[in-house]
């Protein structure tokens, strides 16, 4: 009797012992000060600590708005990581959400900090042209339960994070250096919450992707981190990087009333206006329709050699190999929504004309400035981008949506993915796998959200839920069970199948351009392949080859056949290729003038029937 009153005692006091240390909030010092955080659960029934709203940089509020990040001072006593700090400010503005330029944090989740060895890290920057970042905080806890240490930042974005006068005052890709900062802060601190500082991953997924790619090439990142995932974004695509910022913030500088010949004059004015004169001044900015100078990171070679962040072009930097050679997991996947989408239902629901004058005299002039194809024959290439994507409909107002939806991703998305790559190819010699994520019929009412299937299965049911209110269906569950093993084992091991235990992921290279289907059990054929080769090179080659070309009228002969003169049968041969090369453009082009035109008298007879 009194053996099993003394194993019961025994039994409570390790039922309370447990119950007490699954209660006690976690506790941590790191440099700045003693952290508090608290015990979240995953969606599995996992414990992960969870450390919100850590300063990682001075607020750039006052004399900082628009300077780099500084160093945080630290704080007295203990301070309480218990809730999310407030969003970066961005457009459109949307009640109910916590914005403040006091803006530079970072939240930390990792399993129940014990003695165990340090664990692998991923830092994940997300965001949307650099314009607006996710509105929703993305849980981690459901990553960290599979032993692993998540760290999502805010950084600057729009005005704040990218106005650009080309010098040290204001020297733009602020947005970037508080990333860069947050990375310094993690590799002086993440021991502390049971992270290994070298072996640390950087997932960006759209301009968060981008500014992976940039981080890559940028000097001062060497050991920062020793794989990247690059999802839906790449810093080749024109809406993600510019070489003409110095234009555009000049001009938000105007529409503010504050310029002057006296650059201190121009600082205190700006730093003198509210957060919304700012965002106002920039959207009326983006609305004025000069797309080809955006608030973008840019190279910074107008800085000291010893201050530059992004010394070189991207593409400069990945053809020459000058940039940090780690393994990369790289995919896209069909967005949910697009940056857009609300307009065009707004005016779809105005009639089928509308959209299709938005699309030819708005979209497509946007795009083309992008790609810088506004040449000799940009009427011709409009017309030719118009016969290749909007299609005659019958006025059917859902198949233009899906034609707008179609140019969006293909243009910006699909195509700079495919042209990073092929830049990395030319000199990388560490691993690549690349992935294309179909869309698996995650149907979601987020219009304002720039989130992609992928973030949703990697982040698990918490995020659906947030959104949607719903959990994920049985094919959805074991869709985002396998791409978590995926990603945990590339984070892990730098290679996505490193055991038998899955089929294996082949590299993607230049003699087998391989590509990971998920998201359908079918597998890939040879005309798919076919197809998006032709549309990535519609993009890459083709346009800019026609936006390129020169032609003298006088003589019909190229400027660049004028202007070269070397005697002999060499001279002669690539007199002929480029002779040739001329001839087929022109035929390509008069093809597609002599099909715009069928195709507009199908639309005015089809215009006709329906109205």
């Amino acid at each position: 009797m009194w053996i099993n009153y003394c194993i019961f005692i025994c039994i409570c006091d390790l039922i309370v012992c447990q119950s007490l240390t699954k209660d006690r909030r976690p506790t941590v010092r790191i440099a700045q000060g003693v952290v508090t955080g608290i015990k979240v659960y995953a969606d599995s029934g996992g414990v992960a600590d969870a450390f919100l709203g850590l300063p990682y940089a001075a607020a750039p509020i006052g004399k900082l708005r628009f300077a780099a990040p500084q160093r945080h001072g630290g704080w007295n006593g203990t301070f309480q990581a218990s809730e999310y700090g407030p969003s970066c400010p961005q457009l459109p503005p949307k009640e109910g959400i916590n914005e403040s330029e006091d803006c530079l944090f970072l939240n930390i989740w990792a399993p129940e900090i014990t003695s165990r060895y340090p664990l692998p890290v991923v830092i994940f920057f997300d965001g949307e042209e650099f314009t607006k970042g996710n509105r929703i905080p993305i849980p981690g806890q459901d990553l960290a339960t599979e032993e692993v240490v998540v760290v999502t930042i805010n950084y600057r974005l729009n005005v704040f994070g990218f106005l650009c006068f080309e010098n040290q005052d204001v020297r733009g890709n602020m947005g970037l250096l508080d990333q860069y900062f947050a990375m310094l802060w993690v590799r002086e601190n993440i021991r502390y919450f049971g992270g290994d500082p070298d072996k640390v991953t950087l997932y960006g997924h759209s301009a968060g992707a981008a500014s992976v790619a940039l981080h890559m090439i940028s000097p001062r990142t060497a050991g920062f981190f020793q794989r990247t995932i690059i999802s839906s974004g790449a810093a080749t695509s024109p809406w993600h990087f510019t070489t003409n910022a110095k234009s555009a913030s000049f001009e938000i500088v105007r529409v503010l009333g504050c310029l002057s010949s006296y650059l201190p004059s121009i600082l205190q004015c700006l730093r003198s206006r509210s957060t919304q004169d700012l965002l106002k001044a920039y959207e009326e900015y983006q609305q004025s329709g000069n797309y080809s100078s955006m608030l973008l990171p840019v190279m910074d070679i107008f800085l000291p050699e010893n201050d530059r962040y992004l010394p070189t072009m991207p593409e400069t930097a990945f053809k020459s190999g000058t940039y940090m050679q780690v393994p990369i997991l790289t995919g896209i996947t069909k967005p949910i929504s697009f940056p857009q989408y609300a307009l065009w239902m707004k005016l779809a629901s105005q009639g089928y004309t509308q959209l299709q004058q938005f699309a030819e005299l708005s979209k497509i002039p946007e795009i083309m400035k992008r790609y810088s194809l506004n040449g000799r024959f940009k009427k011709q290439i409009s017309d030719f981008i118009d016969w290749r994507y909007i299609e005659p409909s019958n006025g059917d107002v859902r198949i233009l949506l899906e034609q707008l939806k179609r140019l969006e991703f293909e243009s910006k998305i699909e195509a700079p993915h495919f042209l990073q790559i092929q830049y990395l190819l030319s000199s990388y010699i560490q691993p690549i796998y690349v992935y294309y994520l179909e869309n698996p019929g995650i149907m979601l009412n987020a219009m304002d959200s720039p989130l992609t299937p992928d973030l949703l299965l990697l982040f698990g049911p918490l995020l659906l839920n947030q959104i949607v209110r719903r959990r994920f269906n049985n094919r959805e569950l074991r869709l985002s069970q396998h791409i978590k093993q995926l990603w945990k084992n590339f984070i892990i091991f730098g290679n996505p199948t490193p055991s038998n235990q899955i089929k294996t992921w082949y590299r993607y290279n230049s003699v087998e351009n391989h590509i990971e289907y998920l998201g359908t059990d079918s597998q890939t054929s040879s005309e798919d392949t076919i197809q998006r080769s032709r549309r990535i090179n519609f993009w890459n080659q083709l346009l800019p080859k026609l936006a390129a070309f020169t032609f003298d009228e006088q003589n019909g002969i190229t400027r660049e056949l004028q202007n070269t003169y070397v005697p002999g049968a060499g001279y002669r041969h690539a007199m002929y290729t480029l002779s040739g090369l001329v001839v087929a453009l022109l035929a390509l082009l008069l093809v597609c003038i002599v099909l715009i035109k069928k195709r507009a008298k199908e639309r005015e007879r089809q215009f006709q029937m329906v109205y």
